[in-house]
């Protein structure tokens, strides 16, 4: 016979296997287990949550595991619109817009199939907003079943289905103290440590220890020339301006030169201090080889829609700087939960107001901005990432080509001018 220690002992167990789950296919990092203010937990034993984390682009999740008995419905909502109320104030002191939570209630007894359905639906109405919100889910180890999953994006990406053999495996097996296999502070630091580790796997595939050599000499060359042209404007600009009657009479290498040449102090000083933040993260990851052919092709691909469509001289980084976006976007295709988890936010974010300057602000050449994008997204997908499988590399090549085509051919025939 299982004495009541012994229960509790298993069922505490359980709720860190489950934990360990969540953490292995889920990304979530448990948190220490601390009390809570304003927080209740509403269980007889007065048993703290085990509470799990996750953040992505300005979204934070939070799963809690919570051992409860002999509460009802009423109840479990009056803890969703609690926690709702503190998600609220804890969303401020995050620096996040939306957060949410999901509450696994763990009942050791038997409950129906209509209280697991009623569980689900409390969290719906209780508290829910655009921003933030607190829902819940029943978990049965009698008979070893989950209740149904509530909706919206409080439980978004969250797959409940891997802990489904846990739960039955425990309905169905003998107690025995071979099930507990360690104590609650021995799972709680095991499974601190296994969130570090995914974090460390993460921050890892940003390579922030690697150097960034080429940003810098490519710096260090802008700032040269542009010195130089302040001395000798008409010669520097007389050679590499992007004057796109030139470039159609052949001097191609306008395409290239012009992304080295700018006017004032402010214009450099914006395109260099972008392309330090966002460079040494892309040249980070792409490796010094690769993320010089994404710049100098990302900025030639910038210079070909300026010449096809926009018809007037230019000069500036600015192409290749926004190349350079379109790297740190096809790093996200190549590794999404890194890029969500760290700076998708920002790389979004700044590009979508890099974009809107650009239309809003006068003498801007968007058609290079976006040409550049383009370019750089391109070229970033055909070179790939060191030690990244990359089967899609020769159908990004052939598109980079075909827009190197299609560009070089309106600017030569000029249809739309």
């Amino acid at each position: 016979m299982e004495s009541s220690e012994q229960a509790v002992q298993r069922q505490t167990t359980l709720l860190y296997q489950l934990a360990e789950q969540l953490i292995e296919h889920d990304d979530f990092s448990i948190l220490p287990q601390v009390s809570q203010a304003g927080q209740e937990t509403l269980s007889q034993e007065e048993v703290q949550p085990i509470v799990l984390v996750r953040r992505r682009w300005n979204t934070a999740q939070v799963v809690r595991l919570l051992p409860v008995d002999r509460i009802g419905t009423d109840q479990i909502e009056k803890m969703l619109m609690q926690e709702a109320l503190y998600l609220r104030q804890a969303k401020q002191q995050n620096g996040v817009r939306k957060m949410y939570s999901l509450t696994l209630f763990v009942f050791s007894h038997w409950r129906s199939d209509e209280n697991m359905n009623a569980i689900a639906l409390a969290g719906v109405y209780a508290g829910m907003t655009k921003s933030t919100g607190a829902v819940a889910v029943g978990v049965d180890l009698m008979r070893g079943v989950v209740g149904p999953m509530p909706w919206g994006p409080a439980v978004e990406n969250i797959q409940l289905e891997h802990l489904t053999p846990l739960i039955k495996k425990f309905s169905e097996e003998e107690p025995s103290d071979q099930m507990i296999t360690r104590s609650a502070e021995a799972w709680q630091q095991l499974l601190l440590a296994r969130s570090l580790e995914k974090r460390v796997q993460v921050t890892e595939s940003l390579k922030g220890n690697r150097k960034t050599p080429t940003v810098f000499s490519i710096i260090g060359l802008t700032v040269l020339i542009w010195m130089i042209g302040l001395q000798y404007t008409e010669q520097v600009l007389g050679f590499g301006l992007l004057i796109p009657e030139l470039v159609r009479m052949g001097e191609w290498w306008r395409l290239l030169t012009s992304v080295f040449l700018h006017y004032e102090i402010t214009h450099i000083m914006f395109n260099m201090v972008t392309l330090y933040f966002f460079g040494s993260i892309a040249e980070r990851i792409f490796g010094v080889s690769r993320f010089l052919v994404i710049y100098v092709l990302a900025g030639i691909a910038g210079s070909l829609l300026s010449v096809a469509f926009a018809g007037n001289s230019s000069l500036g980084a600015s192409g290749a700087v926004f190349g350079l976006f379109g790297a740190l976007l096809a790093f996200g295709q190549f590794n999404r939960k890194a890029f969500s988890m760290t700076i998708g936010t920002s790389v979004y974010a700044l590009l979508a107001i890099n974009l809107i300057f650009g239309f809003i602000m006068p003498n801007v050449n968007n058609w290079a901005h976006i040409g550049g994008l383009i370019g750089g997204f391109l070229i970033a997908m055909t070179v790939g990432i060191p030690d990244t499988p990359n089967r899609k590399r020769l159908q990004y090549g052939l598109l980079y080509l075909a827009y190197t085509a299609i560009t070089i051919w309106i600017g030569l025939e000029a249809p739309f001018r």
